[in-house]
């Protein structure tokens, strides 16, 4: 048996866990990228149950963790948003920068007048400008596939949308889904016994940093609001 290793480098930041859940067997695995948004993230499941996530961003943090995929909702949620006033601001500056551009050109090529260092630099700035706002859409813009836990409704999984493309994904996805629905047909556990169960499970991801305080109370709340638990 394999002990999941959470050791960090030293210029990382990880989240432990505690209770050194070893690997039986692997069921599956899935990796994803984005160079533009500076992101990667793997994910193993295995033992038909758990889910171990290794996450990097672009500030060069990695964020290591365990789900127990049993609490998980199965109907996933979709994040969409397309920062439109940067695309428009981007359009808008490239349309300036090549009529500045064209003007310059003629004016050069009629021999009227020179266009001059503060006009070309003007240009530059204009360009510059308009990669920055193309920059500023792509970090801005996204879209994001969530899987959130089944009473509280806290997000525990996410994923980019169509990464690393649209069959793989959708292939990882309904694998996924099945994934969540054996585990919780695996437990055979009553509805006030998921209830208990998912926020010892919340309880121990706010305690290893995964979660904040904040949203653990959040979800404390609706499961305690639920007529299952108080009937208890």
């Amino acid at each position: 048996m394999e002990e999941i290793d959470l050791k960090p480098p030293e210029e990382t930041t990880l989240f432990t866990d505690d209770e050194h859940v070893t690997i039986d067997s692997i069921d599956f695995e899935f990796e994803q990228s984005n160079k533009v948004r500076g992101i990667y993230r793997k994910m193993t499941v295995f033992n038909g149950n758990h889910c171990y996530q290794s996450i990097k961003d672009k500030h060069q943090r990695k964020y290591k963790y365990r789900v127990d995929i049993a609490y998980l909702n199965p109907r996933p949620y979709r994040q969409h948003n397309i920062a439109w006033k940067w695309l428009y601001l981007s359009v808008c500056l490239a349309v300036a920068t090549s009529v500045m551009g064209i003007i310059g050109w003629f004016t050069d090529l009629l021999g009227t007048s020179s266009p001059g260092v503060n006009y070309t630099m003007a240009v530059i700035a204009a360009a510059s400008a308009t990669l920055i706002c193309l920059l500023l859409f792509a970090q801005n813009s996204y879209d994001k596939v969530l899987f959130k836990t089944q009473f509280g409704g806290i997000q525990l999984i996410e994923l980019l949308n169509r990464y690393p493309n649209k069959d793989e994904f959708r292939q990882f996805v309904g694998k996924f889904i099945l994934q969540i629905k054996k585990a919780r047909a695996k437990k055979q556990f009553t509805t006030t016994q998921f209830l208990a169960r998912e926020l010892k499970e919340l309880r121990r991801l706010r305690d290893e940093s995964v979660i904040t305080e904040n949203q653990y109370q959040t979800a404390k709340k609706l499961i305690f609001k639920h007529d299952s638990f108080k009937a208890i």
